[in-house]
C-alpha cells in the first residue's frame, strides 16, 4: 500500500508541474503578445507624431507660399508701372523675367495647390489664375502701348507683347497720349479691382486649406493621446504579468506611470527617466506637448492680434466694449488716417499696409505696456489709457501733437499723410459705449472740418 501511496504522489506532482509549465507558457506567451502589441502602438504613436509635424510643416509652408504669391504679384505690378512711366527697358525686363523664369507666382501657387485636400476649394484658385491672365493682358497693353509711344520697332518687343492687338483708338493715339494711356490703366479702378479679386480668391482658398491643416493637427494630438492611454495600460498590464520583477517594475515603471499621469492631466512635462521605454514615452510626450502649447498659443494670439500690424485686433475691443462697466479714470482715442484710400489708390495697397503699420508701432511707442491699442477697422484705431483724467488733458494733448508730427515726416519713404484724433475722458457713472460715442463725436468734428488735428469732447 506504501509503495501505492507513493506512485499516486508522484503523479500528483508531476500533474501539478505540468500545469505550473502550461501556465508558464501561457505567461510567456501573453507576455510577447503585449510587448509586440506595445511596440505596435509605439510604432503607430511614433506615425502620428509624425503627421502631426507634417500638418504643421504644411501650414507653415501654405502661409509663406500664400505670401510669396501676393510678394510676386506686386512686384510683376511694380515692375510694369514702373517701365509704363520711364520707359526703361530693365523694369520689362524684370518683368518677364519674374513671369517667365523666375515664376515666384506660379511656383508658389503649385506649391499651395499641392496641399489642397479641401472638396471644391479649387474653384478659388481657378478664379485667382483667371483674373490673374486677365490682368497679365491688362499689363501687356501697357507695355504695347509705351513701346509704340516711344518708337521701338516691333521686331524688339517681346513675344508677348508682339501678340497684343491695340483697339483703333488707343492706336490712333499720339505719343504723349499712349504714354498717359499705359500709366492710366495701370492704375485704374479697373485694374485694382483685379488685383482685389485676385487677392481675395487665393486668400480664400489657402485660408480654407489652412483650416483643414489645422484640423489634421487637432486630429493627430487626439489620436496620439489615445495611444498614449493605450501604451500606459499596456504598460501596466504589463507589470501586472511579470511577477518575477515587482520590485524593479515597481521602480522603473508604476511609480513613473502615476507620476506622469497625473502631470498628463495637468498638461505638464513628463521626466525623461525610468525604464527606457518610459523615457522614450515622456520624449515623445513632451515633444508633442510642446507643439500643442506652442500651436495653442499661436492661435490664441491670431485670435486676438491683427495679422498685419501686429496690435490686437477687433475681437479685443469688442470683449473690452462688452465687459467695462466703469470708465472712471479712464481716457479714450479714435484714431483716424486721412484719406486713407486715397494712399491706396495712388501708391499701392503695399505702401498703405506700410502706413498702417506705422501708425501702429508709433502709436505701440508711444503709450504705456498697459495701455490698449486695438485696430478696429480699416484706418481705424483705438486707444484706452488707464488712469488718466481731464487734469491729464495738456499732457495728453502733447504726446498726440508729437504723434501727429511723426506720421508726417517722410523720412521712411513713406508719403506724408496726417492723422484726425477724437479724444473722450471717462467718468464713474460713465458707461464704455457712452464714452466711445463721445470719443466718436470728437473724431467727428476733426473729420468735419479740416481734418488733421485733434479733438477733445467737452463734457457738459
Amino acid at each position: 500500500m506504501a509503495n501505492v501511496a507513493g506512485t499516486n504522489n508522484t503523479g500528483k506532482d508531476q500533474n501539478s508541474g505540468f500545469r505550473l509549465e502550461i501556465f508558464n507558457f501561457f505567461i510567456i506567451i501573453l507576455t510577447v503578445i503585449i510587448v509586440i502589441t506595445l511596440s505596435l502602438v509605439i510604432f503607430k504613436s511614433h506615425e502620428t507624431y509624425n503627421s502631426f509635424l507634417d500638418a504643421t510643416n504644411e501650414y507653415i509652408s501654405c502661409r509663406e507660399a500664400a505670401e510669396a504669391v501676393h510678394e510676386a504679384s506686386d512686384y510683376l505690378t511694380t515692375e510694369v508701372r514702373a517701365f509704363a512711366k520711364t520707359g526703361d527697358i530693365i523694369h520689362m525686363t524684370n518683368y518677364f523675367r519674374e513671369a517667365n523664369i523666375d515664376k515666384r507666382r506660379d511656383n508658389a501657387l503649385d506649391t499651395i495647390k499641392g496641399y489642397d485636400n479641401t472638396e471644391g476649394n479649387g474653384a478659388h484658385l481657378g478664379v485667382a489664375v483667371d483674373y490673374s491672365k486677365e490682368l497679365m493682358e491688362i499689363e501687356y497693353t501697357a507695355m504695347r502701348l509705351r513701346l509704340e509711344a516711344d518708337g521701338v520697332s516691333e521686331a524688339d518687343y517681346p513675344p508677348e507683347i508682339k501678340n497684343v492687338i491695340l483697339e483703333a483708338a488707343d492706336k490712333a493715339l499720339s505719343s504723349e497720349e499712349k504714354r498717359a494711356q499705359a500709366q492710366e490703366i495701370l492704375n485704374n479702378k479697373r485694374y485694382s479691382e483685379y488685383k482685389e479679386k485676385i487677392y481675395n480668391s487665393i486668400s480664400t482658398y489657402t485660408d480654407n486649406i489652412l483650416k483643414g491643416t489645422q484640423k489634421r493637427e487637432k486630429d493627430n494630438s487626439n489620436v496620439f493621446t489615445r495611444y498614449q492611454d493605450f501604451q500606459i495600460v499596456l504598460i501596466i498590464l504589463l507589470l501586472g504579468i511579470l511577477t518575477t520583477n515587482v520590485s524593479l517594475t515597481s521602480i522603473f515603471m508604476i511609480r513613473p506611470l502615476r507620476r506622469n499621469s497625473k502631470l498628463i492631466v495637468n498638461q505638464m512635462s513628463l521626466p525623461e527617466k525610468g525604464a527606457t521605454e518610459m523615457r522614450a514615452f515622456a520624449r515623445m510626450y513632451n515633444n508633442v506637448l510642446e507643439k500643442i502649447k506652442q500651436h495653442q498659443e499661436a492661435l490664441t494670439y491670431e485670435a486676438s492680434h491683427d495679422s498685419l500690424t501686429g496690435i490686437h485686433n477687433r475681437s479685443v475691443f469688442d470683449d473690452l466694449y462688452q465687459e467695462v462697466t466703469s470708465t472712471k479714470d479712464i481716457a479714450f482715442l479714435i484714431v483716424d488716417i486721412d484719406n486713407f484710400k486715397e494712399i491706396n489708390d495712388t501708391f499701392g495697397h503695399l505702401v498703405g499696409d506700410k502706413v498702417l503699420k506705422k501708425v501702429a508701432n508709433l502709436l505701440h511707442a508711444s503709450f504705456r505696456s498697459d495701455d490698449t491699442i486695438c485696430r478696429i477697422g480699416g484706418d481705424e484705431f483705438t486707444v484706452i489709457l488707464n488712469g488718466l483724467t481731464e487734469e491729464s488733458q495738456e499732457q495728453l494733448d502733447n504726446k498726440l501733437d508729437f504723434i501727429m508730427r511723426k506720421v508726417s515726416q517722410t523720412i521712411d519713404d513713406l508719403p506724408p499723410f496726417t492723422l484726425s484724433i477724437g479724444v473722450a475722458f471717462g467718468s464713474e457713472n460713465l458707461s464704455f459705449k457712452a464714452l466711445y460715442k463721445n470719443a466718436d463725436k470728437a473724431l467727428y468734428k476733426v473729420k468735419d472740418g479740416a481734418k488733421n488735428g485733434v479733438s477733445f469732447y467737452e463734457n457738459k
